[in-house]
């Protein structure tokens, strides 16, 4: 089952499943992709039925989760760690004079005043806050009909590639015999060692060169057919393989539209660009920047475009556990899932990967139970060899990931997979006058 939600006072239609004030949710002019399974969301002129007539009826609205804040910092001998050092700093210094803590503000004024001043803040009186929303389904395949062909050009829905992933050292070669429906109402994609022979330009070589890729995989997207601004997204998954084997890498997310993944040529200087500022960094980096002062192909002057990337999940099996190896520093290990949104320009200076970053690199992001924010990959380098100044062209990328902690029962078995995504507003009678910076927000189960 896959499905999407959106807000319905918007235009645009989908599901996988997808709701207006959603169930699922994609970027703006977004493709959701299924690579071992990959979903895709893209472009607004769509003329299907996109709901499935399967879906059960009380499956067509929802509302978005409540956010479970992770537990609070592990303790030492009864005491936080700030707390130790704190204590370990004035036991050591004990001629400095200790300064008692001051009353914190209320937001609003109190009638009597305190007695005592109060170490944690005090309660107040809450804003007034956006209603509740319900999103209603705009998109959904329960892939009940079997044997359904996902070629290009057979289904409304979907499209299988049939191609060379040369992307991330991939080992595999996507083929449309790999998905498929079974009897039962399952999406199936097939990962196996077979041979493909395949002849594709060397980049490096800059010469044409025989390749035998040994897997086959498959990879199926919504590009050009489905696409979404804002919502909630979720799909019900069993992951392949072994939880404590490593090798395979399924990911199920989603992309903005001007890119479609494995065709390489889209995404240079357009993934993962999410910037409407024209800045000396945007004019030579970002392909359709705010800089451009000329209407191409209907685009508004002053308007940045470009592809940001939400992953709902990438996971990776294996057998390194938390805090050992390469996961020394991180409280969760493998098998994990990590949860990403990929965006540019990247901000500078970036955390060192392997460490923690610094308190401001990104504000308000919080984790849920068995997370841990990724700090092995914060993002990329982009660079492409035709660019004739890499100085000026040459952009970071930034990755802000949580890895979640995965055991065998996600594997083999299905688990439902969500991400909500909430789009800035400015304030209106609509949201009681409040504006809304947005938010994504991923839960499992």
């Amino acid at each position: 089952m896959s499905n999407a939600y959106r807000i319905p006072p918007r235009r645009y239609t989908s599901s996988v499943m997808m709701m207006t004030r959603p169930t699922t949710s994609v970027i703006s002019s977004c493709v959701v992709y299924f690579m071992f399974l990959s979903l895709l969301n893209l472009i607004s002129h769509c003329h299907a039925g996109w709901i499935d007539p399967d879906t059960p009826q009380d499956a067509r609205t929802v509302y978005p989760f409540k956010v479970v804040p992770a537990p609070p910092a592990p303790k030492e001998n009864g005491k936080s760690k700030n707390e130790a050092s704190d204590k370990k700093s004035a036991t050591n210094n004990s001629h400095r004079r200790r300064r008692d803590p001051t009353q914190s503000p209320t937001l609003y004024p109190t009638f009597e005043p305190t007695q005592f001043p109060s170490i944690h803040p005090t309660s107040f009186t809450p804003a007034p806050t956006v209603p509740k929303r319900l999103y209603d389904l705009v998109f959904s395949d329960e892939f009940n009909t079997p044997h359904r062909n996902f070629a290009d050009g057979h289904d409304p829905k979907w499209t299988a590639l049939e191609k060379n992933d040369y992307t991330n050292d991939a080992q595999h070669y996507y083929s449309t015999e790999n998905a498929y429906t079974d009897t039962q109402g399952n999406l199936i994609i097939k990962s196996e060692a077979a041979d493909t022979d395949i002849v594709g330009f060397n980049d490096v070589k800059q010469k044409n060169e025989k390749v035998t890729k040994h897997f086959k995989s498959a990879m199926l997207q919504s590009w050009n057919k489905f696409c979404f601004t804002g919502g909630i997204m979720e799909a019900e998954i069993a992951l392949p393989g072994r939880h404590d084997v490593g090798g395979l890498w399924p990911a199920f997310w989603l992309l903005g539209n001007l890119a479609r993944h494995t065709y390489v040529g889209s995404s240079e200087h357009v993934w993962p660009w999410s910037s409407s500022v024209c800045t000396d960094k945007s004019r030579t980096a970002q392909l359709i920047s705010a800089c451009d002062r000329v209407e191409h192909y209907g685009l508004h002057t002053g308007v940045g475009r470009g592809a940001p990337e939400i992953d709902v999940f990438e996971v990776q099996a294996g057998s390194i556990k938390a805090n050992t190896g390469a996961f020394l520093k991180m409280p969760v290990g493998q098998p994990f899932m990590s949860s990403s949104y990929q965006v540019a320009p990247g901000r500078l200076p970036r955390p060192g990967e392997g460490w923690w970053p610094y308190q401001n690199w990104y504000n308000n992001l919080t984790g849920g139970m068995n997370t841990s924010l990724n700090i092995i990959f914060y993002g990329t380098y982009n660079h492409f060899r035709d660019d004739t100044n890499p100085a000026e062209q040459d952009y970071w990328s930034d990755a802000i990931s949580y890895n979640r902690q995965l055991n065998s029962s996600h594997f083999g078995k299905f688990h439902r997979y969500r991400v909500e995504w909430e789009v800035p507003e400015e304030a209106s009678k609509e949201n009681n006058y409040t504006k809304n910076y947005g938010y994504i927000r991923w839960y499992l189960d």
